[in-house]
């Protein structure tokens, strides 16, 4: 019977996580709507900032897609010069895409923004809910360690 009480209890986490992914989702997405960046174009641009400089196939794997989807991502990132593409002199086949100054502020130029979304979720019930949330799930967690 505890058995199925704690697998009743991780299902339930497992639910509430998928509806904190979506509700920060949501919230991203709201910030990222006046840019006129895909979410996947804000992940790319994010991971250059980490990382510094990555090549298409890394960021496909790192976002689990194809290389061509990726490949029109940058592609795309490149034409509005937020990122650039530098070409190993000795192996042409290597290009290493990096963020442009332009690219950079752009960067913080959403992160502006999102914080800007998130201060006014503080009045909002969406920001509760998700606090509720996670108070709810760390109470969970807590229960199916002991």
């Amino acid at each position: 019977m505890g058995n199925h009480q704690q697998i009743e209890t991780q299902f339930d986490s497992l639910e509430i996580l998928q509806s904190i992914q979506k509700q920060v989702h949501q919230m991203l997405t709201r910030g990222l709507a006046a840019t006129g960046l895909s979410m996947r174009e804000w992940e790319i641009l994010a991971y250059l900032e980490q990382h510094e400089q990555a090549s298409a196939s890394e960021l496909a794997d790192e976002f689990k897609v194809t290389r061509t989807l990726i490949s029109r991502n940058t592609w795309q990132l490149i034409q509005d010069s937020l990122i650039q593409p530098q070409i190993n002199q000795n192996d042409r086949r290597i290009v290493r895409l990096s963020l442009t100054i332009n690219g950079q502020e752009t960067i913080k130029q959403v992160t502006r923004q999102v914080q800007a979304n998130l201060q006014s979720f503080n009045q909002n019930h969406e920001l509760t809910t998700l606090t509720k949330q996670l108070a709810r799930l760390k109470r969970q967690l807590v229960s199916l360690n002991n």
